[in-house]
């Protein structure tokens, strides 16, 4: 029996800023998808999927295909925290778990030039940035590396889920972590790579590693799964893009801060400049952040949300939140300083103001 299903290579690239979805879909006009992402599994009648732009590619005239021949779908959405996830979709059937992992390095051809996955990825978010010059909102002028991920997605394994991840665990461990030499892989290793695992069926399996998940469905309905995976990396990126911002932006206000310091008390124009900006990164990036964690509000014991917090496990996801977190309180603590420091001068100069009107009002008394 063989291997078949889809590998699944999912490529999250940072636009630059928020988008209105409003204007991004009068922008984009034409190459707007309609699509629902399905569940076959139980879960609570409130759950709410985020609802992104769905994009149709063949719109943009991009004309991909694999270098082999193996069949292929491309898809993308567009999120309101300001980017775009692609995936790049290969139908497969292999004869052996291991050889599953040539597709990660599989070449597609783009308008007839091969081209590596990342670069077919940061082909079509260029050419989706170019439609969407109206649609930003608020705008995050920071340079930060695109997420990939992988998803093997098999509707067919010999023995099913259950037999997969009890003969097959070294098989699993190697093809997550892309290793080409599964028998030398310690229990160590393999313990660890195969640890967060869940199934809902006798029959299927989802393994989440930090670069790559297998997922067994006889059923052949995942993209609920794969919606996960998007949003979790599209959540690990957009945190990476905040803490950078949030860097930056400490280590000009603290500069900043200094030169303050130096400064005449009259000349406090560059306070007001300050104050100002800190307001509004604070607004923006609590604006934000908050429509991040809208992306995802998966929690409790039912399937998905379960999926959904192994894999958030693994990329560190609420190590990124608390240090954005963190910084964001300590943003707050210079803007206040700042005010403090602000109305601190003013007060100053008012106080120097009233002294020069009495010495004023005491020389004309001599004078008259």
């Amino acid at each position: 029996m063989a291997f078949k299903g889809e590998v699944v290579l999912h490529g999250v690239f940072d636009l630059g800023g928020t988008l209105d979805l409003a204007k991004a879909r009068a922008a984009l006009g034409t190459a707007l998808a309609s699509e629902t992402i399905a569940t076959p599994r139980a879960q609570p009648e409130y759950v709410n999927f985020a609802r992104p732009l769905h994009l149709d590619l063949g719109a943009l005239g991009l004309e991909l295909r694999a270098e082999d021949g193996t069949p292929l779908a491309a898809c993308a959405r567009l999120y309101e925290a300001g980017a775009i996830a692609m995936m790049l979709r290969f139908r497969v059937e292999e004869d052996a778990l291991a050889s599953l992992g040539r597709y990660q390095q599989l070449g597609v051809f783009v308008r007839g030039e091969k081209k590596k996955r990342t670069e077919v990825f940061r082909i079509i978010a260029d050419a989706v940035r170019r439609l969407l010059p109206g649609s930003y909102e608020d705008v995050f002028d920071v340079d930060i590396d695109p997420e990939m991920y992988t998803s093997y997605c098999l509707t067919e394994a010999p023995g099913g889920g259950a037999a997969l991840q009890r003969d097959a665990r070294a098989g699993i461990a190697a093809l997550l972590t892309g290793e080409s030499r599964p028998e030398k892989l310690s229990s160590q290793q393999i313990d660890e790579v195969t640890r967060i695992a869940f199934s809902y069926y006798d029959d299927d399996l989802a393994v989440v590693h930090w670069d790559a998940a297998l997922l067994i469905e006889p059923n052949e309905v995942y993209e609920d799964l794969l919606y996960v995976f998007e949003v979790s990396n599209l959540q690990l990126l957009m945190l990476r893009k905040y803490d950078r911002y949030l860097d930056m932006r400490l280590e000009r206000g603290y500069a900043d801060f200094e030169r303050l310091h130096r400064r005449l008390p009259l000349l406090y124009g560059r306070q007001r400049d300050m104050v100002r900006e800190l307001a509004e990164v604070r607004m923006d990036l609590a604006k934000t952040t908050d429509e991040l964690e809208n992306t995802a509000k998966f929690f409790g014991d039912w399937y998905v949300a379960r999926v959904y917090m192994g894999l958030a496990q693994r990329l560190h996801l609420g190590d990124y939140d608390k240090s954005v977190d963190e910084k964001l309180v300590t943003l707050n603590d210079l803007y206040q300083s700042v005010l403090s420091e602000t109305q601190t001068r003013q007060n100053l100069v008012l106080e120097w103001a009233i002294v020069l009107l009495i010495l004023f009002e005491v020389v004309m008394a001599f004078v008259r």
